[in-house]
């Protein structure tokens, strides 16, 4: 970002800031945290001495792919294979999805611990790069934005980030869909919001799986601000809740981006262009106000 334009930035920032001051200071409460984003539960439980079962309920993701790991395997088989990756593809209750059985009858046996992590999406090598995306706010409203592709901040080269913008907008502004598609995941629980990696849990989110197989996340919505569901059909403009400052924030704003999972189930981002007022853009720039 060149000097102008962060002349140009600084006074929207401060202002907003600003304004936002106590609101900024209520994130920061820890007695009423919530943080640690773990989009599906996984139970166990024995109902015999010689096995147990694991199950798997996922109410706000239906689709997402889980990586599972048990270590302390002493004379114990497991149904399937581990580490194993499972494709959730809808929405489950309490579903079957491991067993682990005694080996040998005439032995003691024992599993665990187990441990998984849930990234959204499904892997796929698909992308659309000729599509143009909507701003995802009303047309009338005009905001800065505060970061851009590969900046020197949280959006660095290399990381999933890397092709996100933030755009600074004030706590409560719609956030609109800016492409067609299916609502896949969201939060909307999070309460807490701050600089600093330890944050980065805490957002609030809806994620929108595009007809190409590409998704669009959009993050840090205010708590209790989400308007949308899983499995529900959104078309451009749509409203999927409200911008907030939870997660990795200094102040509030809307992180967008584009994204598929590669095959390593890493969120790989990627540029896209934009309908503006002023025509059709490339890359939202830092600095620029759109």
């Amino acid at each position: 970002m060149n000097f102008a334009r962060l002349l140009k930035l600084i006074p929207f920032y401060t202002s907003l800031c600003a304004s936002l001051a106590s609101a900024q200071l209520a994130f920061c409460r820890p007695a009423t945290a919530v943080c640690k984003d773990d989009p599906i539960q996984v139970v166990s439980d024995t109902p015999a001495d010689n096995y147990a079962r694991l199950f798997l309920t996922s109410e706000r993701v239906i689709e997402a792919t889980v990586h599972f790991e048990c270590d302390g395997m002493d004379n114990a088989v497991p149904s399937e294979p581990l580490p194993r990756n499972f494709m959730i593809t809808k929405a489950y209750e309490n579903y079957e999805f491991l067993r682990i059985s005694q080996y040998d009858p005439a032995k003691p046996w024992h599993w665990g611990p187990y441990r998984y992590h849930v990234q959204i999406g499904l892997p796929s090598r698909s992308q659309t790069i000729d599509y143009i995306y909507a701003l995802p706010y009303a047309a009338e409203k005009h905001f800065t934005v505060s970061q851009s592709y590969r900046s020197k901040y949280t959006h660095l080269a290399g990381t999933p980030d890397e092709y996100a913008v933030d755009i600074m907008m004030p706590e409560g502004t719609p956030v609109l869909a800016a492409r067609p598609g299916t609502v896949i995941a969201c939060r909307a629980d999070g309460d807490m919001g701050g600089a600093g990696q330890k944050y980065s849990e805490c957002a609030n989110y809806v994620h929108v799986k595009h007809d190409d197989g590409t998704y669009g996340a959009y993050v840090h919505l205010k708590r209790n601000g989400v308007t949308v569901k899983p499995g529900q059909s959104v078309g451009v403009g749509t409203q999927l809740g409200l911008s907030g400052a939870t997660g990795w924030v200094t102040c509030p704003h809307l992180h967008f981006m584009v994204y598929r999972l590669n095959s390593s189930l890493r969120a790989q981002s990627f540029p896209f262009k934009v309908r503006t007022a002023s025509g059709i853009v490339q890359q939202l720039e830092e600095g620029e106000t759109y």
